[in-house]
């Protein structure tokens, strides 16, 4: 009679295998979670930049950030001379992680602010 130790054995290598792809798919998730978030972030910055420099209200400026940056942003606006500055900040928190603070992700950007209407005119008077 032939005995087979091999049987059950996969079940066994399964068993181990399952949560290190767990882990690693829960990995590559949260990295693409952080990168999306990111680009967001950067997105939210660089709109309200743009919108600051054209004359558009700071509220307005900020209510863009929040909405392109998504909830839980906080967006701050600064100036330096002729340019506005805009910083977009975002937590990060991820849920098989107990909802703690995982990772805090900001963007800065700035804008040169357009000339004034009223300011000075062209050589040729317009």
């Amino acid at each position: 009679m032939i005995v087979n130790h091999q049987r059950g054995s996969s079940t066994a290598e399964f068993a181990v295998l399952l949560p290190v792809v767990a882990a690693f798919l829960a990995l590559v998730l949260g990295v693409g979670v952080c990168g999306s978030t990111q680009v967001r972030v950067e997105q939210a910055a660089r709109a309200a930049a743009r919108e600051l420099a054209r004359g558009e209200p700071a509220a307005h400026a900020v209510d863009t950030g929040h909405r392109l940056a998504g909830e839980g942003a906080s967006v701050r606006i600064g100036s330096a001379g002729r340019y506005r500055k805009v910083e977009v900040t975002r937590t990060i928190t991820l849920p098989w992680l107990s909802d703690r603070e995982f990772l805090v992700l900001s963007a800065q950007a700035q804008a040169r602010t357009e000339a004034d209407p009223g300011g000075p005119v062209g050589h040729d008077g317009r």
